[in-house]
């Protein structure tokens, strides 16, 4: 009789400090323990997966026969074919461009943008004096100042599109809508802050002092 399947062999010997744990088939185990000069009555060998068998009885043939591989090489998909023309780098034509040598400026003046300039404050306070009377609360009245609200909207969009600027710092929004919309000081930054928390205004940090940009959907309300 022998032992066929996996098992478990354990030695030890504390006193030069050996400790050997080996697992698997027990064929495979039993050659390891020979070249180790274990075989015998050396250790304990406990069977995990493993039986009895007379040593005349045939070992069991693999499920995918003996003489095949457990794992086949897939056969290979066939090459796919793109639609089309096959491509041809020769007729893409090569762009080159200095790093550093984009002109923005002359670039937005070609595609009909207008030229950035500094925004003249006094012409826009002209601007702003002109349309005074014109000049409605905004429908939404969730910032809670709808008409100051809509100053500040009409001085951003004056700055966008005559000036192609996107912010403006806060005391150049003071200077130009403080007294019409009676908000000086921190009573101004907290309105600003307001706005900036409802997403209608981008707050800017660096430079001199804060500075805000639109939200240009906020742009289009009315």
């Amino acid at each position: 009789m022998e032992l066929r399947g996996t098992v478990r062999f354990r030695f030890r010997s504390p006193e030069h400090d050996v400790d050997v744990l080996l697992e698997g088939d027990s064929k495979w185990v039993a050659s390891l323990r020979e070249e180790l000069g274990l075989a015998g009555e050396v250790g304990i060998v406990q069977p995990l997966a493993a039986r009895m068998v007379d040593s005349d009885e045939p070992e069991p043939e693999s499920a995918t026969g003996e003489d095949e591989e457990f794992f086949e090489e897939l056969p290979l998909p066939e090459e796919a074919v793109l639609p089309g023309p096959p491509p041809d780098p020769s007729r893409i034509p090569p762009v080159l461009r200095v790093i550093g040598s984009l002109d923005v400026d002359s670039s937005i003046t070609e595609l009909g943008g207008r030229e950035r300039s500094d925004p003249n404050i006094p012409a826009i306070i002209e601007v702003l004096d002109e349309v005074q009377d014109e000049i409605e609360p905004l429908k939404d009245n969730l910032s809670g100042n709808p008409l100051a609200e809509a100053w500040i909207q009409l001085l951003l969009t004056l700055v966008v599109r005559e000036h192609g600027h996107t912010s403006l710092p806060v005391s150049l929004i003071a200077e130009a809508v403080s007294e019409r919309i009676n908000l000086h000081g921190i009573d101004l930054d907290i309105f600003l802050d307001r706005l900036w928390t409802m997403g209608r205004l981008e707050r800017i940090y660096g430079g001199v002092e804060t500075q805000y940009a639109p939200n240009p959907s906020w742009l289009e309300a009315q």
